[in-house]
């Protein structure tokens, strides 16, 4: 149900959740399915509304992501950045976990729970096939995109757990002196100005507003004299991370029988993409990347490829590759105060997101390990575009790693209950959290972890 936050009954509800995305709807249907009354706090309206987008999501940038990219990934209307969500979808695999406090695992009930939410055979979940000596045929599902805006798929407008109110935002947390806890919020809607609320011992406080909103939040949580909430240790907005993603970075000129099969049927809507094995993965640096395959007409102005397709013959068939990899998890990179605040008085904030080589140096020797691994199946071959690759990288709009997890309060904000690190009732929901970022699109895994903290949050109660 929609509400007013000025005719609001603060003190129902046993949680509060900040952001309708998939983070926070995720988490509300969760906590609503075991019993508890939840309100989410929404900046936005219930349509996409350019001027609010304009007010409210405004990022300095420098790096190889300008301000722009950080604003228009974080979308401020109801259900948030599924809204710009094309529907890749793939989690987690254990070796993309191996830095953070949980394993794979932990979250596999959880990615079970949002495939269902998806509407997703959850065959895509474990699904993957040997190909080439070195690598593994794994796809993306591409089923078509859930938009939490949407009641079909987001919040029912007469779920009596559940209330929403639209044109809201957290401006703030109160802690109580003792940092143990956060014991008052304020909340600014254009009509009701500012308002403080008391947060009673028995209610939670969970910030499911992206990557950018979660650390913008908990900076903003000041007086000015001591350090901001949960960032004690200077952790907040640290160890921001994108995937890389390099597109048409190569070409393939192959027979038919080395081109990717299709993963059986109950997969649906598929992207072929190989990823390295195990072993190829640490001689590559430990760095995860997904080589992407898309059938193209034959470049017949090339030479190198003419003679391919003249020496394989009718079965010869040309790809480009698109690439989507992992980025390190830096602490250089990350958010900080910038100049200027919002209509509710939140700071606007400055990223700083610098790709290393290493990471560029990766999907490089990935390439190269593949074209090697055609050369020794036959005539195939890879011809890596070197522009592509290393100057026309660019981003999927995944940000992440802002409030980054971990078991020492030192290195991170939140611990593997995605609890802020010294407060008993705040939490953090969403890829802000992730210890690493692999290369896989996160929604899936921030659905997965949301489902994991309304666990927590109802077993706990």
């Amino acid at each position: 149900m929609f509400v007013e936050i000025r005719d609001a009954n603060l003190e129902r509800y046993d949680v509060f959740i900040v952001g309708s995305g998939p983070a926070g709807t995720t988490l509300a249907l969760q906590l609503a399915q075991r019993g508890r009354r939840v309100l989410i706090l929404e900046s936005g309206g219930r349509d996409y509304d350019a001027g609010v987008q304009s007010a409210f999501s405004s990022v300095y940038g420098r790096g190889h992501f300008d301000g722009i990219h950080w604003s228009s990934h974080w979308i401020r209307a109801l259900g948030g950045t599924s809204g710009a969500w094309q529907g890749f979808c793939l989690p987690l695999l254990d070796r993309n976990m191996a830095h953070w406090p949980i394993g794979r695992a932990e979250l596999d009930p959880y990615y079970r729970i949002a495939a269902r939410i998806l509407g997703r055979d959850p065959t895509f979940l474990t699904f993957q096939q040997d190909h080439l000596d070195g690598f593994r045929l794994r796809p993306f599902s591409t089923e078509p995109p859930v938009h939490f805006g949407d009641p079909e798929f987001g919040v029912p407008e007469d779920d009596p757990m559940i209330d929403i109110a639209l044109n809201t935002t957290l401006a703030g947390l109160r802690p109580r002196l003792d940092r143990q806890g956060v014991d008052g919020i304020a909340i600014w809607s254009p009509g009701g100005g500012r308002i403080e609320a008391r947060v009673a011992e028995t209610q939670s406080i969970v910030l499911a507003a992206g990557g950018v909103g979660n650390a913008q939040i908990l900076l903003a949580s000041t007086d000015g004299t001591s350090a901001a909430v949960g960032n004690e240790a200077d952790q907040v907005g640290r160890y921001l991370m994108e995937h890389p993603h390099s597109y048409h970075c190569g070409r393939v000129v192959v027979p038919s029988e080395l081109a990717l099969p299709e993963a059986p049927e109950p997969f649906g809507a598929q992207v072929p993409a190989l990823v390295p094995d195990d072993s190829l993965h640490a001689q590559i640096g430990g760095r995860d990347v997904s080589v992407e395959w898309v059938e193209t007409a034959p470049n017949l102005n090339d030479p190198h490829e003419v003679f391919l397709l003249d020496r394989i013959g009718p079965a010869a068939r040309s790809f480009f590759l698109n690439v989507r990899s992992e980025m390190a998890a830096d602490p250089v990179n990350r958010l900080t105060i910038g100049e200027g605040r919002d209509p509710a008085g939140l700071p606007r904030l400055r990223a700083r997101c610098v790709i290393g080589a290493d990471d560029l140096r990766a999907i490089d020797l990935c390439l190269e390990a593949l074209g090697g691994r055609l050369v020794a199946n036959g005539p195939g071959r890879l011809r890596i575009l070197n522009d592509a690759l290393y100057r026309g990288v660019t981003g999927g709009g995944h940000i992440m790693g802002t409030t980054r997890m971990g078991d020492d309060p030192r290195r991170s904000v939140v611990n593997r209950d995605c609890r802020v690190h010294g407060y008993r009732n705040l939490f953090v929901a969403g890829s802000s959290v992730f210890a690493t970022g692999g290369y896989e699109n996160p929604t899936l895994t921030i659905m997965a972890l949301a489902a994991r903290l309304g666990d927590h949050l109802a077993d706990a109660a």
